[in-house]
């Protein structure tokens, strides 16, 4: 109970850090807005099934922008602050203080993310269709554990280098293109397309698209999963390894 207080804690405590965050308003709302005009006005007269599946990739997007800014940039911006000794030597446990923070981010940013998304595209008339809700909403819940554990791997991963801002900027844009979650697969070289596959939020826009259709993709949802799974078992080693070395040669606050 008392590590589910500190997380809850580390939740509120990243809430309150991206209130009125002109970042957050970005990246919750102008983007995706920005990017379901642009592909609506691309592929106008969509089918119902068409239309949802590009609501769908449209917040999945913006949820890997909003990943990798936010919640992957906890820990830099730790380091910059000279905050991170406060984690690494505290009484409660980091990881779960890191788990909290980047949950805080994904919570604070997902919920704008969708509902900017679902309002703009009923202003452009676009037509949508839930087919399974109750799977749709499974999916959506897994979405967001899912970029929880994109986050810390992404926050950790960031830590060890000097130029997070250059790696973060040049991991959006080629996901954007290659995932799939708004440029349909088949149009992707082959070559390329391979690299989605160790995308979760790949298979996510399969598994939300085949729910909204009234289908339940298990193959999508199995990826998903284990490739959370996956993320947080990675980012946490990393994490944790990260701290030993720290501690040991007195470096936490050096970046």
């Amino acid at each position: 109970m008392t590590n589910v207080w500190v997380w809850l804690l580390a939740v509120r405590a990243q809430f309150r850090a991206m209130r009125g965050s002109p970042v957050a308003l970005i990246l919750g709302i102008v983007q995706p807005v920005v990017f379901l005009v642009i592909v609506a006005e691309s592929a106008p007269a969509l089918p119902v099934q068409q239309g949802t599946t590009l609501v769908v990739g449209v917040v999945l997007t913006a949820l890997w922008a909003s990943t990798i800014w936010s919640a992957g940039g906890i820990l830099r911006a730790d380091l910059q602050r000279g905050n991170l000794a406060l984690i690494a030597v505290g009484v409660r446990s980091p990881a779960i203080v890191l788990l909290g923070r980047c949950a805080g981010a994904i919570l604070r940013i997902a919920p704008v993310i969708t509902g900017s998304t679902i309002v703009t595209a009923l202003a452009l008339g676009l037509p949508l269709h839930v087919g399974r809700p109750l799977v749709l909403l499974l999916g959506l819940v897994l979405v967001v554990v899912s970029a929880v554990g994109l986050g810390v791997l992404l926050s950790c991963l960031f830590l060890v280098t000097r130029h997070a801002t250059m790696w973060a900027a040049a991991l959006m844009y080629p996901v954007f293109i290659i995932s799939g979650m708004i440029i349909p697969l088949h149009l992707i070289p082959a070559g390329l397309r391979a690299f989605s596959v160790v995308i979760s939020l790949r298979w996510a826009a399969e598994f939300l698209a085949a729910a909204a259709a009234g289908h339940v993709s298990w193959s999508s949802l199995g990826a998903m999963v284990g490739l959370t799974v996956l993320y947080f078992c990675v980012g946490l080693a990393v994490f944790r390894r990260l701290l030993n070395r720290a501690r040991q040669e007195g470096t936490i606050d050096h970046g």
